[in-house]
């Protein structure tokens, strides 16, 4: 079982590319934790891969264009929802792998 992080609205290929590996390499599974602006574009391709989306790529954007001292504040709060979404499903998995 595989998990994998990455993608965004503009870059869903590359999530979706090392799911499928996996799976072709003989995984069993193949866990997808995206952007929920990636998610139904990834979950389209296909139907093979558990795509479960963690994060707003759109609420980060708007975190970092604030030009306000809760900028870090608000940043952190997205950061920790995000791992502990994802984490809470890392006993699930032998392998995990985090994208840029």
């Amino acid at each position: 079982r595989v998990g994998i992080l990455g993608g965004s609205e503009r870059y869903t290929g590359a999530p979706y590319y090392a799911a499928m590996a996996s799976l072709k390499a003989g995984s069993d599974l193949a866990f997808v934790f995206c952007a929920k602006e990636a998610a139904i574009p990834i979950k389209c391709y296909s139907p093979e891969l558990m795509v479960s989306p963690v994060y707003s790529a759109e609420e980060f954007e708007k975190a970092y264009n604030e030009h306000h001292s809760n900028v870090q504040q608000s940043a952190l709060v997205l950061v920790d929802s995000m791992v502990n979404q994802v984490c809470s499903m890392l006993d699930r998995m032998h392998v995990f792998i985090v994208g840029p």
